[in-house]
């Protein structure tokens, strides 16, 4: 982040507090639509500092906020200061509220130059430095992008890099973007959490915090911060739910409500209570990514497919039907598709039927979507989701014994006679493992296999994608990145 900006440091502080209990890890906070980024470590320094020693990464400021030096002087050893030291260019500069004596000798060993200022509040005095470093800093290169695959996850990136000043080409063979498997009416946006701090568990939580932030920066129509209510129905989420509630004692995540509390927040009698998670919501994905695509440093290639891609020195060489095309990178968003390639293992190919139901007077004033299995959706027109069944079945007709299946979750949370109204069929890209592809193979990058939770989990993985492609401070650690790495599977075998 940039010391400029005299009131980061409260914005920062504000941000942070609003962030749970139990949320280890590296976490993106953008300031100023993007333009000022927060590299969060959250956890114990032993655990965390590991995460500063990139070679290709350096930082262009530290806001130092430990606890006092007397009380807690591991936070500023001479450890700390050379690996902040390490992890600086020659402009970096850093500012902390103490003027302890031992604080200032580490730092100026650690090749910092240290003024000494007034101080905030109460504090007489503060200090200020700056890294006398040889190494310069990196200027991020205006570079021509491709994205394969306007779904969520091209769109998101397509956003990203543009707000970045690259110029990106989104391709796609359908005629708009989110045609394909995001193409339902409504997605919902909500986190799988666990108790355990897992690889899935720390970025389904990271990637949930992420989304929800991105999706209130773009302040759109398109996104519905309604919050959502996950039922406890069986022994399986029942556990679950108690485990949560064991491990997060505070309420900034979610706020468990009784059977009596749900039904009244919903409007309707629920025959489950739950964790009603406040940040969550449900997006119109079609209109969303149309959204994020409308920049003019955005070209978009519809019906346009892609037929083969190439490197060639620093380069890559894209034909479609139409024209060929020259790019810096690549960063294929095209879901099972992306074989067409490149081989990847660990991915396949789902089949996800929705059903429609008629709006009555129960159910035309639900608010938010309710999670029992499946879901149930506000009103849309006339109209509710339910769904969505899971299959291997290539079939893209609808099919009656899916219909059931969806109408037995809905059973779960509320029973009342239901309409149906017909439904929809889509496929989505899932890995053996849940957790999607984001990374880079052979230089090309890899945003895939999102499954069902696209909308939650794409925004974090193409922040990620965009500062690989710039060489900058990662939004995710590498507990999490060797989670996400495309090729694990097939290093497995």
């Amino acid at each position: 982040m940039h010391s400029q900006y005299p009131t980061l440091a409260n914005e920062s502080k504000e941000l942070i507090s609003k962030l749970p209990l139990n949320a280890k890890g590296l976490h993106r906070i953008n300031f100023a639509k993007g333009k000022i980024t927060l590299s969060l470590l959250y956890g114990d320094l032993d655990q965390t500092l590991n995460e500063l020693k990139n070679p290709q990464i350096k930082y262009d400021a530290w806001y130092l906020d430990g606890f006092s030096p007397a009380k807690n002087p591991e936070m500023w050893s001479a450890e700390i200061a050379s690996c902040l030291a390490e992890a600086s260019h020659s402009e970096t500069t850093f500012s902390t509220y103490t003027v302890a004596g031992f604080v200032k000798k580490n730092f100026e060993r650690a090749n910092f130059s240290l003024f000494k200022l007034k101080g905030f509040g109460k504090k007489r005095s503060m200090l200020s430095g700056k890294s006398n470093s040889e190494e310069k800093k990196i200027i991020i290169k205006k570079k021509t992008i491709g994205i394969v695959g306007a779904g969520i996850a091209g769109c998101s990136l397509a956003k990203i890099l543009a707000e970045r000043g690259h110029n990106v080409i989104i391709f796609d063979k359908e005629d708009g973007p989110s045609k394909a498997a995001t193409g339902n009416p409504f997605l919902v946006a909500y986190p799988r959490l666990s108790a355990h701090d897992s690889p899935y568990a720390r970025f389904s939580l990271h990637s949930y915090l992420f989304s929800s932030r991105f999706y209130d920066d773009m302040d759109t129509k398109f996104w519905k911060k309604s919050g959502v209510l996950m039922l406890g129905f069986d022994e399986n989420s029942l556990k679950r739910e108690k485990a949560l509630c064991n491990s997060r004692k505070d309420t900034v995540l979610f706020e468990k409500l009784d059977k009596e509390l749900a039904s009244k927040k919903a409007g309707f009698k629920i025959n489950h209570g739950g964790l009603f998670f406040k940040d969550a919501g449900y997006i119109d994905p079609e209109g969303l990514c149309e959204e994020m695509i409308d920049n003019e440093l955005i070209e978009k290639k519809f019906k346009e497919e892609v037929k083969s891609l190439k490197k060639e020195s620093d380069h890559f060489h894209l034909k479609t039907e139409n024209s060929e095309y020259v790019l810096d990178h690549v960063c294929l968003c095209n879901a099972f598709m992306v074989n067409q390639f490149t081989d990847f293992q660990g991915v396949s190919k789902k089949r996800g039927q929705i059903s429609y139901i008629s709006t009555d007077k129960t159910l035309k004033n639900l608010e938010f979507p309710i999670c029992a299995g499946g879901y149930l959706s506000p009103k849309s027109e006339d109209k509710h989701l339910i769904g969505s069944s899971y299959s291997k079945s290539d079939s893209t007709e609808l099919i009656e014994e899916e219909h059931n299946e969806n109408l037995k979750k809905i059973k779960i949370i509320y029973d009342e006679k239901i309409k149906l109204q017909g439904g929809r069929v889509g496929f989505r890209t899932v890995t053996r493992d849940r957790l999607p592809l984001a990374g880079v193979v052979n230089g090309i990058h890899v945003n895939i296999g999102h499954g069902s939770k696209g909308s939650t989990s794409a925004p974090l993985c193409s922040e990620y994608i965009a500062d690989l492609i710039d060489s900058t401070t990662l939004p995710v650690d590498s507990f999490v990145a060797e989670a996400l790495k495309p090729d694990r599977f097939k290093v497995k075998n």
